[in-house]
């Protein structure tokens, strides 16, 4: 147990519980997007996460989905105007 002494002297509990560690995934291509919504999907069917976050994340996935679709337009418009 740490203890920490605040402003007017008094020793409290340090909290010594670790932050949670950061999930990073890769999700920079549709076809990455669709893994990741997969991977949502066997967590939810397994108990592993409930229903409700599954849900949560995968409405968040689509709308990345739907962003990367947007950009891949604009980009293949662009070099197709270019090349007029």
């Amino acid at each position: 147990m740490a203890w920490v002494s605040d402003t007017q002297g008094t020793l409290r509990e340090l909290d010594a519980t670790p932050a949670p560690r950061r999930y990073r995934a890769k999700i920079d291509t549709v076809g990455n997007v669709s893994r990741e919504l997969s991977r949502v999907y066997r967590e939810a069917r397994s108990g592993m996460i409930s229903v409700e976050h599954a849900s949560k994340y995968a409405n968040i996935l689509s709308i990345i989905a739907r962003i990367l679709e947007t950009s891949n337009l604009e980009v293949r418009l662009a070099a197709i105007e270019a090349a007029r």
